[in-house]
């Protein structure tokens, strides 16, 4: 039991908001307050993930129940988008 309850604590939180940046980098708000950078270059090195190499399409990153979406249908777990992703410092954030 206490195993299932551990679990469920290690879950990453949602993403409320996102923010294109350069160089193909998000900046992610997530639900419990955090903000937080994701650089997303080296997930293009995989093919499903090959379109987004553009930057028009790459800057269509919206949130979606949670999760980073993009116009053609791709998306990133919140999960691993947390777990690979680094801390932010608040000061003059717009998120």
């Amino acid at each position: 039991m206490e195993e299932l309850i551990r679990g469920a604590r290690d879950i990453a939180p949602d993403a409320v908001r996102v923010e294109v940046r350069d160089d193909h980098t998000l900046r992610v708000r997530f639900a419990n307050g955090e903000l937080r950078d994701f650089d997303a270059r080296p997930l293009l090195a995989r093919k499903c993930y090959d379109a987004l190499k553009n930057e028009a399409l790459f800057a269509t990153a919206r949130v979606e129940y949670g999760v980073v979406t993009w116009a053609d249908g791709s998306d990133l777990d919140p999960e691993w988008l947390y777990e690979d992703s680094v801390p932010v410092a608040e000061e003059g954030t717009a998120l």
